[in-house]
């Protein structure tokens, strides 16, 4: 595919985008040297991989059909285009792309699903880096399919089709991060701000990040963090990772004073040692506890010990927090 020269300012308005996007799309946007363009798959072999990502069975034929063409939706097309670009670009590399906008709700199914589109069409490009690395197809694939669980997430929190959680997804796509067992682990560098007076200021970490499709068993954890120091060892030896970090609402200490010691929650912060940094965690919780953001915490379900906890805290005038803390691998 040639890169050609386009009007970014008109693209941008015939497709209801921000005008605070335009430099973003124009460093797709003007010439340069040939580079190999989206190539889509069928229907059938789409309908197969979007089963194989775990992309919830009402949304994969309504997503094929909104799939972008060149000659249907230029516009669209030529978005797909740029953003594939920029997805596939320095794989591996532990710098994250530029954030990519959610589009309009104007464009409907084209733009709910377009992003599906973006990963689906780079699902080749990542497989084979993946391949190269000696990845085994079973991690691949775990991986990935982090892309149909946020699918679901947005089906049962909107009620119908669509993928809002592009940006985190890149770092899957990107060859970035690695699903083992419970848990995920991300190539990261951290932020000299967040471990200062830490000896892993400025320094490659794996952070952990918690998949919400079941309970956070003790084993199950041990096993992930055994894992992971294996993996990355293989397959990442030029980089050397001496400890893991976490940065969530999930090590906010005060959770001990409403969860029993032997809860997996307590259990999981047991193994990291905190940093100084404390980031307001209202947000987070609500996001991840509850999936809304209530105007009235009377609104709010009260089924499990933590959503208890949850509402009992906030209505004492306090407020949840973000903690950062590391472990050794």
């Amino acid at each position: 595919m040639i890169r050609r020269e386009v009007d970014v300012s008109a693209v941008r308005q015939r497709l209801g985008l921000p005008v605070n996007v335009e430099g973003w799309l124009a460093r797709s946007a003007t010439p340069g040297e040939p580079t190999a363009g989206p190539v889509p798959p069928p229907p059938e072999q789409a309908y197969a991989l979007l089963e194989r990502l775990g992309v919830p069975e009402p949304d994969r034929l309504p997503a094929i059909e909104a799939m972008p063409t060149p000659d249907g939706t230029p516009e669209l097309w030529w978005l797909l285009e740029h953003c594939h670009r920029e997805l596939c670009r320095d794989l591996a590399d532990l710098r994250p792309i530029a954030p990519w906008p959610s589009l309009p709700a104007s464009l409907g199914p084209a733009g709910r699903y377009f992003y599906l589109h973006v990963f689906l069409a780079a699902l080749p490009t990542t497989r084979r880096l993946h391949d190269s690395l000696g990845i085994p197809a079973e991690v691949s694939w775990h991986t990935l399919a982090d892309l149909g669980a946020k699918m679901a997430i947005h089906r049962r929190t909107h009620g119908q089709g669509g993928l809002d959680r592009q940006n985190w997804l890149t770092r899957h796509f990107r060859g970035s991060l690695y699903r083992l067992g419970r848990l995920q682990f991300d190539r990261f560098r951290l932020d000299p701000a967040v471990a200062a007076g830490s000896p892993l200021a400025g320094q490659p970490v794996l952070d952990v990040h918690i998949p919400e499709d079941g309970p956070l068993a003790l084993a199950d954890c041990d096993e992930s963090f055994a894992s992971a120091a294996v993996f990355f060892a293989r397959h990442f030896p030029q980089e050397p990772y001496p400890a893991a970090v976490c940065r969530s609402w999930l090590l906010d200490d005060q959770l001990a004073e409403y969860l029993p010691p032997t809860a997996n929650i307590i259990r999981f912060q047991r193994r990291f040692r905190l940093f100084p940094p404390v980031l307001d965690g209202d947000h987070d919780v609500f996001e991840f506890v509850f999936r809304q953001h209530p105007t009235d915490l009377a609104e709010l379900p009260q089924d499990t010990a933590l959503q208890r906890a949850v509402v009992t805290h906030l209505r004492s005038g306090r407020h949840w927090r973000i903690r950062t803390g590391w472990t050794p691998l």
